[in-house]
């Protein structure tokens, strides 16, 4: 039996707490069964935006025309882009095994990682304790229960991150940010895309901010909404779709390939629970307190596997407050969460913080809402975009910014600011003392505070 101070299972946010731990010196075991860094690294953010952003110049490419430019695209080795995304991404990883396996004080274990008791794993033939355990597991896809599906070959996030060519026709099943982002990414290669949505596109934003995203993201491509999948059918290199639409209309799609991007289930159930008082949701997902510990005491979980939010920078935010909640404090505080942002990386973008319209409808809350159309900043009718909008939610008691989202070009750099303004509690006020640079692109925002400006005191009627 070896003993540590933590033993922390998972290379991705993880990784941030064994390097913390590694510069003051800790005995730490690091546990990791597949390639290091985690989905970030290896299947998510780093490898999807940089096959979004090249997507993302052909379409603009394509869009130039608005600027009176005649131009065409004569090739793309798409096979060699993402060789060079996959050389990357697995040279990177690569890295990390190494500084761990140099660490002085980092054991680095490969393997799958099973819980034998609540302070006791098992890697390989190693047995391992702590007082203090960390899961930072993740996630993987989440594969729906369709008939006929597990019988061809569909593809994932993660496999789509990993092709050798663009397929004509590509259905995708989901309707989240992944679906659209990688859906998204794929029509700027050329395929005709069709998304296929239980509910509608994007549930989850601001359905204002949505709306203008359809009519920059969906030209060329097709979205069913509240559209359910009964089949799936695979014979000839072709897939073979049954749909059935809210009214019961029967319809059969065909594709040369299927994306599935139906959100993500908690890698909890590969851990051997079941040999510990650690509890899971009925997702999956393990339940932890405001100090992120399990049911168990002295085991933590972070990151997806624990769900409190699905984002890079929150299991960061999360990794970073548990080194400073155990090692610089006395006892360890709650962790307080500021507002969370996330964004949508399309061609459009959406970036969002806060409150949606819909949610404070469902508070109850009286709000006031600032709005501005992209096409009122002067460098936006310099590119000659006509898509985007900023939406700021205020309450309208007290003026604080409670919600920000933004559709358009630069949305996710230009969110930070309302991302500062919400986690500081400024009010619209407080966020209009500034003078906006022109004419870029944040005097979007400086012209949705004015329209909220107008709503609290007439006055801004007169003046601008």
């Amino acid at each position: 039996m070896q003993t540590y101070e933590v033993i922390i299972i998972g290379t991705g946010g993880g990784a941030k707490i064994a390097s913390a731990l590694s510069k003051l010196g800790r005995r730490v075991a690091l546990i990791e069964k597949d390639k290091a860094g985690g989905t970030c690294l290896n299947r998510g953010c780093i490898p999807s935006k940089m096959l979004i952003h090249p997507a993302g110049q052909l379409q603009r490419i394509r869009e130039l025309n608005r600027l009176q430019i005649r131009a065409e695209i004569q090739s793309v080795d798409f096979e060699a882009l993402l060789a060079g995304i996959n050389a990357y991404t697995d040279d990177l990883s690569s890295s990390i095994d190494t500084h761990y396996e140099r660490a002085e004080t980092v054991d680095y274990y490969r393997g799958e990682a099973r819980f034998l008791a609540d302070h006791e794993v098992q890697v390989g033939d190693q047995r391992l304790t702590a007082p203090r355990i960390v899961i930072a597991t993740g996630s993987r896809p989440k594969i729906p229960s369709i008939p006929g599906l597990a019988d061809t070959p569909f593809l994932t996030s993660t496999e789509a991150l990993r092709a050798r060519e663009v397929p004509p026709r590509l259905a995708v099943l989901g309707s989240g940010y992944i679906a659209a982002e990688l859906g998204g990414a794929y029509a700027g290669f050329g395929s005709d895309v069709t998304f296929i949505a239980r509910t509608t596109f994007l549930r989850r934003e601001d359905q204002e901010i949505v709306e203008v995203f359809k009519k920059g993201f969906f030209p060329g491509k097709t979205i069913l909404e509240f559209t359910t999948v009964r089949g799936v059918d695979y014979e000839q290199s072709q897939f073979l779709i049954e749909t059935e639409s809210a009214d019961g209309e029967h319809r059969a799609l065909e594709a040369d390939a299927l994306l599935v991007a139906t959100g993500v289930r908690p890698n909890s159930d590969l851990l051997g629970l079941e040999h510990t008082s650690i509890e899971t949701d009925e997702g999956g997902f393990i339940r932890v307190d405001d100090r992120l510990q399990t049911t168990a005491s002295g085991v933590y979980a972070i990151g997806d596997v624990a769900g409190n939010f699905l984002f890079r920078h929150s299991v960061n935010f999360e990794a970073e407050y548990w080194v400073q909640a155990h090692f610089f404090s006395v006892s360890p505080p709650p962790i307080e969460y500021p507002p969370m942002p996330s964004a949508v990386f399309t061609h459009p973008e959406i970036a969002s913080v806060g409150w949606t319209e819909e949610e404070a409808e469902k508070r109850g809350v009286p709000v006031v809402i600032g709005k501005a159309a992209y096409t009122s900043c002067t460098m936006a009718l310099a590119r000659g975009l006509e898509i985007g909008l900023a939406k700021l939610i205020f309450e309208r008691e007290t003026g604080l910014l409670k919600g920000a989202h933004l559709v358009g070009e630069e949305a996710s750099t230009m969110i930070q600011e309302l991302v500062l303004a919400a986690t500081a509690n400024l009010t619209a006020q407080q966020i209009y003392r500034q003078i906006y640079i022109h004419p870029a692109f944040p005097e979007v925002v400086r012209n949705a505070l004015r329209d909220a400006l107008r709503q609290f005191d007439r006055k801004y009627d007169i003046l601008f």
